[in-house]
C-alpha cells in the first residue's frame, strides 16, 4: 500500500464524518474526499492535531481528496470537489474551505476550477518536534465558496 493510500486509509478509519465517494459508469471509484461539518471539530483535532483551524458553525472543511492515479489528469478532481461543496449549505455551512500545498499545482488547479481562490495561507513550523500552525489573511472576506492554500 502506497504512502498516500495509507493516509486514506487512516483517514477512514477515523471516524471523521463524511466521505463522498465518485465512481464511474462501471462503478469504480475514482475520487473521494470529505466534506466535515464543525461538529467534528474534536475529532479533526485529534486525528490531525492543530494543522486546521477550528470550524465556526458556518463552515465546513474539504479535505482528504485522492484520485487513483489512472483516473488523474480527466478533470475529475474538480468536478467532483464542486458537487461536494455544494452540499455545504446541508450542514449548515455558508463558507466550505480546504487547505493544499502551494507546491501541488494540479490540485490548486483543480480548486480554481472548483470555484475555490485563496484567502488564508497555513504555515507550519517544527521546532523540537512541536508543530506550530499559524494561519495568516490573504484578502478581504470572499463572496463565494472559500478555498485556503
Amino acid at each position: 500500500m502506497t504512502l498516500r493510500r495509507l493516509g486514506q486509509h487512516r483517514l477512514l478509519q477515523s471516524g471523521i464524518q463524511t466521505c463522498h465517494v465518485a465512481t464511474t459508469g462501471a462503478g469504480r471509484v475514482c475520487y473521494m474526499q470529505w466534506l466535515i461539518p464543525p461538529t467534528e471539530n474534536a475529532r479533526v483535532r485529534a486525528f490531525f492535531g492543530n494543522l486546521y483551524p477550528w470550524l465556526r458553525p458556518d463552515e465546513a472543511l474539504l479535505e482528504g481528496a485522492y484520485t487513483p492515479e489512472e483516473y488523474r489528469g480527466q478533470g475529475i478532481m474538480a468536478g467532483a470537489m464542486a458537487q461536494i461543496a455544494e452540499r455545504g449549505p446541508v450542514l449548515g455551512a455558508r463558507w466550505v474551505i480546504t487547505f493544499v500545498d502551494e507546491g501541488n499545482a494540479a490540485s490548486l488547479k483543480g480548486c480554481e476550477r472548483a470555484g475555490f481562490a485563496p484567502y488564508v495561507r497555513r504555515r507550519e513550523a517544527f521546532r523540537l518536534f512541536v508543530r506550530r500552525v499559524a494561519f495568516t489573511s490573504l484578502a478581504a472576506a470572499p463572496t463565494e465558496r472559500t478555498g485556503a492554500v
